[in-house]
């Protein structure tokens, strides 16, 4: 079994370690004497980003899995969205990453890659957080429920916040949401007159909007670690709204 661990200290030829209780456990359990030290590259993909891609490819699976199981035409329009069409078993989530992958490739102009950091086609760090992202804004785009809020997994957050307000997708749980501003408009201002380019947003459902406003915008942010993004006049023409 393989364990990340902390680097306290070294010199001298020693180097101390804080691993994980379970690791500790495994050593004792087996008496080892002996363990296999890899130092990752730092410009490769990090456990984290691996975790989060099997993570997102999971979810998308299942809900293509499902979506298998409906009416024809709607199964047609999800997986022909989700870049799934020729794939026969989309139970099979390494199917479903590979061909992910393929066209994330195809699509960004790069080389297929491998997850695996030991690997000579091992993905970069940038790579895998752009192609991380990717994979959420397809589940936005898509409307794929995940098993945890998705600004947990994005890597940019700006990018997430973006595809969040063209999607009117709540930022925070995932439900359909309204733009909140998070510069409130004022006492005597119209929010059918004012222009909204410049303004800071977040997309929120009805009980997010509630719950930033009971317990105080900064306090709010805080608590779920997100942030706001400037509307530009291509969002608020998208959106419909005055420039």
């Amino acid at each position: 079994m393989e364990y990340a661990a902390g680097v306290k200290s070294f010199g001298g030829g020693r180097i101390v370690l804080e691993a994980p209780p379970a690791a500790v456990r495994e050593l004792v359990e087996r008496q080892a004497k002996t363990v296999r030290l890899i130092v990752p590259d730092p410009d490769k993909i990090t456990p984290q980003q691996r975790n989060k891609i099997f993570a997102l490819v999971s979810d998308i699976a299942d809900y293509a899995s499902g979506v298998r199981r409906g009416d024809k035409r709607r199964q047609r329009e999800v997986l022909c969205a989700l870049q799934l069409s020729y794939l026969i078993d989309t139970s099979d989530h390494e199917a479903v990453r590979e061909r992910l992958t393929y066209h994330y490739c195809q699509l960004c102009g790069v080389d297929l890659f491998s997850l695996s950091e030991r690997s000579p086609d091992a993905v970069s760090k940038s790579i895998a957080g752009d192609f991380i992202d990717w994979l959420v804004e397809l589940c936005i785009t898509c409307g794929v429920p995940c098993t945890d809020t998705l600004l947990n997994r994005c890597e940019d957050v700006t990018r997430y916040l973006y595809a969040c307000v063209m999607h009117r997708t709540c930022a925070v749980c995932g439900k359909p949401a309204d733009i909140h501003e998070w510069d409130r408009v004022g006492m005597g201002r119209d929010r059918d007159t004012i222009h909204h380019a410049g303004q800071r947003v977040q997309p929120l459902c009805r009980v997010c909007h509630g719950e930033a406003h009971d317990m105080g915008q900064q306090t709010f942010d805080e608590l779920h670690h997100i942030t706001w993004i400037r509307l530009t006049e291509e969002m608020c023409e998208k959106l419909g709204w005055k420039k």
